[in-house]
C-alpha cells in the first residue's frame, strides 16, 4: 500500500507542478501583452504642446547677478514653476509653488545667475522657465519659457531728474548708458 501511496504523491506533485508552470506562462505572456501595448508609438494619437492659456503674463527682469521671473495667471495658479533639470530637487529658488491650498495668480522666482542650472556664453546667461499646471505630472497646455539676460550690448536708459532752487523749478532730462556715473 505505500508503494501507491506513493505513487499518488508522486502524481499530485507532478500536477502541483503543471499547474503553478501553466499559471506563470500565463502571467509571463499576460505581462509580454501589456509590455507590447506600451511600447506603441502614441505619437500621432497623444501630442503635448506648448500653451499660453490662463497666463496672462511672464515677466523678466535682468539684474546684474541675477535673474528674476514673475507669472501671472488669469484664475489660481495651483501647479509648479521651475527652472529645468530642478523639477525632482523641489527647492528654492529653481523651483517654486503656491504657498496657499488654493493656490495664487501671481507666483515670483528670483535666483543668481550662477545658480539654476544658468548657462553661460561670456556675458550671454540662458534658462528655461517650466510652467506646470499639475505639481506632480506633465500634461498638454504646460509652457516652457527661454530666458535671456545679454549683457553683451550696453543698454540706454531715460533718467529724469529734478531739483529746487530758492528762485525756481530746474528740471533735467538726459539720456544715458548704464555703465556711465552720474
Amino acid at each position: 500500500m505505500s508503494g501507491l501511496q506513493n505513487g499518488i504523491l508522486l502524481l499530485m506533485a507532478c500536477n502541483l507542478l503543471l499547474v503553478v508552470y501553466v499559471s506563470a506562462n500565463k502571467q509571463q505572456q499576460q505581462r509580454q501583452q501589456n509590455q507590447e501595448i506600451w511600447e506603441q508609438d502614441l505619437s500621432d494619437t497623444f501630442k503635448i504642446e506648448g500653451s499660453d492659456q490662463g497666463i496672462q503674463k511672464v515677466n523678466l527682469k535682468c539684474g546684474a547677478d541675477s535673474m528674476n521671473v514673475v507669472l501671472e495667471t488669469e484664475k489660481p495658479f495651483t501647479g509648479v514653476m521651475y527652472t529645468r533639470g530642478s523639477f525632482y530637487k523641489q527647492t528654492p529658488p529653481c523651483f517654486m509653488k503656491p504657498t496657499a491650498s488654493q493656490g495664487a495668480r501671481s507666483l515670483e522666482m528670483n535666483f543668481q545667475l550662477d545658480q539654476c542650472q544658468t548657462l553661460r556664453e561670456g556675458d550671454l546667461y540662458t534658462n528655461i522657465v517650466v510652467i506646470q499646471n499639475d505639481p506632480e505630472l506633465i500634461t498638454p497646455g504646460d509652457s516652457a519659457f527661454s530666458l535671456e539676460c545679454d549683457f553683451r550690448q550696453p543698454r540706454s536708459l531715460d533718467v529724469e531728474a529734478s531739483m529746487q532752487t530758492r528762485d525756481r523749478k530746474i528740471a533735467h532730462n538726459a539720456t544715458e548708458a548704464p555703465t556711465e556715473a552720474n
